[in-house]
């Protein structure tokens, strides 16, 4: 049978590995501490998506994650900043890929290093390789939202098509947004306001067309479901990831009808609330579940992704106990076990589900 997007596994102990973000420094003392420890030593990783954007060396995680790839030491699927990438869609924190993008994230994000026109090609080419979800006995692996009826989609897309898949969706979205000229309304907002959406302190008027749009995206694009989640309209627009949203992130894994447990990331999970000052928007779907539990309607989901892609932050305006609020974790399966950069373990299995 021919790969698909859909991976399939057979049953093996797995370390899943959380969202990277171009973090460098916190990827190489994970594997530091996996590679020291024999129970973990020769099992097979699965990297989560989102290994790029934000932090200060995509590239390099790219290159390490690609290596353990091509050793047969590690799996990885596709997040949503890395289907951004494919579809040279280039949002914030992406500079280090796309010129466009170099003097605006620069302010944030700065220093990163850059991708060379050598590499740009080959980052695609890999990315272009991965599956979008993988699917194991008596587990799921997809990078925000496993949704029935788009993993049945992928299930039939041949692997290393991807790009076929993007360009096919984004047909699709324009010729439904043609209804009440939506495509349309929606390019002109964004020309008129584009500016402004990435202004924190002098927003846009709520953009009908804008939200219309990304809510049609959202409904109707499977890669946009299962890497960014099941998303509705948010009724006023809110300030997040450095651009005004219109709508919003919801907790999909409550109505999920299926016990498997499954592991996500994309949701900037915290152990320690930020200050009181500041804005995390996203927490708030984990609002009552302790820090390492499932969560879900059947206790079936668990998000690994502990916001190391926020040390940027950290950097910029110093935080007390930065590195213990943003971490990247590894979940080591069947044994449920969390394991940090720092090298702290904590099991899921002894943690109460209600915070």
């Amino acid at each position: 049978m021919n790969p698909t997007l859909l991976h399939t596994l057979d049953e093996q102990p797995l370390t899943v590995i959380g969202d990277i973000h171009g973090e460098i420094q916190a990827l190489d003392a994970l594997l530091d501490h996996l590679q020291k420890n024999p129970e973990t030593r020769d099992r097979l990783m699965v990297f989560i998506g989102d290994l790029c954007d934000r932090g200060p060396d995509s590239v390099g995680v790219i290159r390490r994650v690609r290596e353990l790839v091509e050793q047969g030491r590690a799996l990885a699927i596709l997040g949503n900043h890395e289907i951004n990438l494919l579809a040279n869609d280039a949002k914030d924190g992406s500079g280090w890929f796309f010129d466009s993008r170099e003097s605006s994230d620069t302010p944030f994000y700065a220093p990163f290093s850059r991708a060379s026109a050598r590499e740009r090609p080959e980052i695609r080419d890999f990315l272009c390789s991965l599956p979008m979800a993988i699917r194991m006995p008596g587990l799921r692996i997809v990078h925000a939202a496993w949704d029935p009826a788009s993993i049945q989609t992928i299930a039939g897309f041949p692997l290393g098509n991807i790009l076929e898949l993007i360009r096919e969706q984004e047909l699709n979205l324009i010729q439904a947004a043609k209804t009440d000229d939506l495509h349309a309304r929606y390019r002109g907002e964004l020309d008129r306001w584009g500016k402004q959406l990435e202004d924190p302190n002098d927003p846009p008027p709520y953009l009908d067309a804008v939200a219309d749009y990304e809510s049609l995206e959202q409904r109707l694009n499977p890669i946009k479901r299962l890497t960014s989640g099941i998303e509705a309209r948010s009724p006023q627009p809110f300030f997040s990831g450095n651009r005004w949203r219109y709508s919003d992130r919801t907790a999909w894994w409550d109505q999920d009808d299926d016990p498997t447990p499954v592991l996500i990331g994309h949701y900037w999970r915290l152990f320690e609330p930020p200050k009181p000052s500041t804005s995390w928007r996203y927490g708030r779907l984990f609002e009552g579940v302790a820090p390492a539990a499932w969560h879900g309607r059947h206790r079936q989901a668990f998000c690994i992704d502990y916001s190391v892609g926020a040390r940027w932050r950290a950097r910029k305006f110093p935080e007390k106990n930065a590195e213990n609020r943003y971490r990247l974790a590894a979940m080591l399966w069947p044994e449920r076990t969390l394991v940090f950069d720092d090298g702290a373990r904590i099991s899921t299995l002894d943690t109460a589900s209600v915070a």
